[in-house]
């Protein structure tokens, strides 16, 4: 299949021409069968003679040149050759016959041939070609008997011709039509690929662009969390620092510890306070707790009772607790919420706070020293 095809292929650009080109070879091909076998034909009928022998080799050559000239691209010189050579046949046959009857008939043939392989303008020249062929053998002597039969059959032949002729012509102006709109289709459809691959390329690139705009966004967007974290850390450990600022326990000597309080009281503060207060006792084993309360506004229930359960919790603990800076509106508060404050002792302001802490630390190294 691979040799078939290598003898066949037809090297030119056109693909109308390698289509005719593609006819002829077929063409002559089929001659060369057709003319081997007449010739096993003639050898077996014990018709073999020199002139049939010259004109197989003719033949042949002739045949061999058309399927060389088409192979190499030269498809209207083939082409030609080859209709050329069966115009000339038939029209020699027919004298060499003396044949003016049946002959004529076969140049139809050629008509044929020529509308396979040739051009729209060649076809014509192929019929004036045969026309001249029916011409000259119209010219030849015939009987009265069959002139009139012989005028019909040239008349029918020339107009049988003349509609070959006119077929082929349109064929091949149609196909050659057909293949102008193919190869602007075609054309159009390269030039449509060519558009969609720069498009593609254009998008390719602006996918990259944007994949990498994206992925820097998205590494600024990790660093500013990572320094939002870092941000969120500090000011969690700045409110942290700003809480125990905000509930300072100080140590006055060895038992006493003073709590001054400034700004509201809410849950967050009184939990922190508690924790913070009973912790802060335990491990300094302190006997004694003074809380301020001059910088806290307000004392509602809520912080009442918190007080309270701190106070409860000192006891417990083993300390007492001295509340200072309890102001009149404080106090109405407290006596109007109905909030008891049994033992524990109230001072006016801090400093007699600490005095009378100092007193009772004296009196109890005092009492330490008598035992």
């Amino acid at each position: 299949m691979h040799h078939v095809s290598t003898i066949i292929r037809v090297r030119h650009a056109d693909e109308d021409a390698q289509r005719r080109g593609f006819n002829i070879i077929l063409m002559a091909a089929g001659l060369h069968i057709i003319s081997l076998l007449l010739t096993l034909y003639v050898i077996f009928a014990g018709l073999l003679s020199t002139r049939f022998l010259i004109s197989l080799a003719a033949s042949l050559i002739v045949q061999t040149i058309v399927i060389i000239l088409a192979r190499r691209g030269s498809v209207d010189l083939a082409g030609g050759m080859l209709v050329g050579m069966a115009i000339a046949g038939l029209t020699a046959s027919a004298f060499l016959n003396n044949d003016s009857l049946v002959t004529p008939i076969f140049l139809l043939l050629p008509l044929l041939m020529s509308a396979a392989a040739l051009r729209p303008v060649w076809i014509i020249v192929a019929l004036i070609g045969v026309l001249t062929g029916m011409g000259v053998i119209f010219t030849m002597p015939s009987s009265p008997e069959t002139a009139t039969v012989r005028s019909a059959i040239f008349a029918v032949i020339g107009l049988m011709s003349l509609f070959t002729t006119l077929t082929g012509v349109l064929i091949g102006v149609s196909h050659a039509h057909l293949q102008r709109r193919l190869h602007d289709e075609v054309k159009r459809a390269d030039q449509a690929k060519a558009e969609l691959q720069t498009l593609n390329e254009e998008l390719d690139l602006r996918v990259q662009m944007q994949t990498e705009t994206l992925q820097q966004t998205l590494q600024k967007l990790e660093q500013q969390t990572f320094h939002q974290d870092q941000l969120l850390k500090e000011i969690a450990g700045q409110r942290e620092v700003i809480r125990e600022l905000s509930l300072p326990i100080l140590p006055i000597g060895r038992e006493v510890l003073v709590a001054p309080l400034i700004g509201a009281l809410d849950q967050e503060r009184m939990q922190q306070l508690q924790s913070q207060v009973l912790k802060r006792v335990e491990r300094m084993r302190a006997r004694l707790l003074i809380l301020d309360v001059t910088g806290v506004p307000m004392i509602d229930t809520y912080v009442a009772r918190g007080l309270m359960d701190l106070f409860q919790g000192l006891r417990l603990l083993g300390a007492n607790v001295a509340l200072v800076g309890v102001r009149p509106e404080v106090a109405q508060t407290i006596v109007a919420l109905g909030v008891h404050l049994r033992d524990v002792e109230v001072f006016s302001d801090l400093g007699s706070a600490l005095q009378r802490a100092v007193n009772r630390t004296g009196a109890r190294r005092d009492s330490s020293n008598l035992s």
